[in-house]
């Protein structure tokens, strides 16, 4: 399941109840994830990405499909000449920052990009203890 891109265009407060602000720490906690950030600079095919970081390729397509679902991973086609597509894969974000708040903790994703999207997550009531 890809992720609800009708909130392009600013700023997204999601409140506890919502599933993303676990999905994208979800997926911050998982060593794989962590590791497909990193090495996705540039853009990369799963093919490409389970090379980099030595991962099988069930598991780079599962991770990615994972991170799809969260603001950290973009998705873009890379077109061959000979007219075939992929998915290639690069960091959404470029920044991230976890703020604990007396409403909550709260997750803000930045990028470099001018008219890129910033999303973020509020978890309202949610303790930090």
């Amino acid at each position: 399941m890809k992720r609800d891109t009708s909130r392009v265009g600013g700023p997204t407060t999601l409140t506890e109840a919502d599933d993303d602000l676990d999905t994208a720490f979800g997926a911050l906690s998982d060593p794989d994830c962590r590791r497909i950030l990193a090495a996705v600079d540039e853009p990369m095919t799963t093919n490409e990405i389970a090379d980099d970081c030595d991962i099988a390729l069930s598991t780079a397509y599962r991770k990615v499909e994972r991170l799809s679902e969260t603001p950290l991973l973009a998705e873009g086609v890379r077109f061959d000449p000979s007219g075939d597509h992929a998915a290639e894969y690069s960091r959404g974000v470029t920044d991230a920052t976890v703020e604990l708040t007396d409403a909550g903790v709260r997750l803000t994703v930045e990028s470099e990009e001018p008219d890129a999207p910033v999303a973020t997550f509020d978890a309202p009531g949610v303790s930090a203890d």
